[in-house]
């Protein structure tokens, strides 16, 4: 993930991207590659036209990346009430009951 703070900036840091990529032979998926804005407070930027190649980029107020949801304010609450989190947990946890508490003995709950 890259930072800027002028559209300028953004897409020559996207440009410079894709010749780096055609360069070592990658191809860029345009349907992954978004760009997401966090204004400063009290502004509201328009959305910014920033192309791959001719072809613009999606510009979304939120994204998941690597199993989290990043949004434009920063917040955690669509991974908290989409239970996003505790379902990751759960699964998790659950797991361990075959591979671990039962598999090798080890008791769920203390032996009093």
């Amino acid at each position: 993930m890259a930072q800027s703070h002028t559209l300028e900036h953004i897409q020559k840091l996207m440009d410079s991207f894709a010749n780096a990529a055609k360069r070592f032979g990658l191809t860029i998926s345009l349907k992954k590659t978004k760009i997401m804005l966090q204004a400063c407070a009290g502004s509201s930027p328009s959305k910014p036209n920033i192309f791959i190649n001719g072809t613009p980029l999606n510009v979304v107020d939120k994204f998941c990346y690597h199993g989290n949801v990043l949004s434009q304010n920063a917040e955690i609450n669509d991974d908290i009430t989409r239970g996003r989190r505790i379902g990751a947990a759960s699964a998790a946890f659950g797991k361990l009951e075959s591979r671990l508490w039962k598999e090798r003995g080890v008791p769920c709950t203390p032996e009093q």
